[in-house]
């Protein structure tokens, strides 16, 4: 079995790459909380920046794509599902704590 396309990759630049984009969002991300302060498609917004630093985060640093396949597909899933219940709590946060209150 030839596993060389599964091996981690040691090479710097594309971690440092990563680095550079995930730090380019996170400025991003405050500009347009600064800009948009209170806009309405505010949320879904920050949502999309969340899931892709996430998923840079996990294809660079966790390298996932290597992981098990089912620790790749849990971690994927979270990716997937956390900035959609943000967006859920931000339209439906009212309904969701009256459900929980005691």
């Amino acid at each position: 079995m030839d596993r060389t396309t599964d091996a981690p990759n040691t090479r710097l630049r594309p971690l440092v790459l990563a680095w550079v984009a995930l730090v380019t969002l996170t400025l991003l991300s405050a500009l347009l909380g600064d800009a948009l302060r209170g806009a309405a498609g505010l949320t879904a917004i920050v949502a999309a920046l969340i899931w892709l630093k996430a998923w840079l985060v996990a294809r660079a640093f966790l390298e996932a794509q290597h992981c098990h396949v089912f620790i790749r597909r849990l971690v994927f899933v979270f990716i997937a599902y956390a900035p959609v219940l943000l967006v859920l709590t931000d339209r439906y946060g009212g309904t969701f704590a009256a459900w929980v209150r005691l």
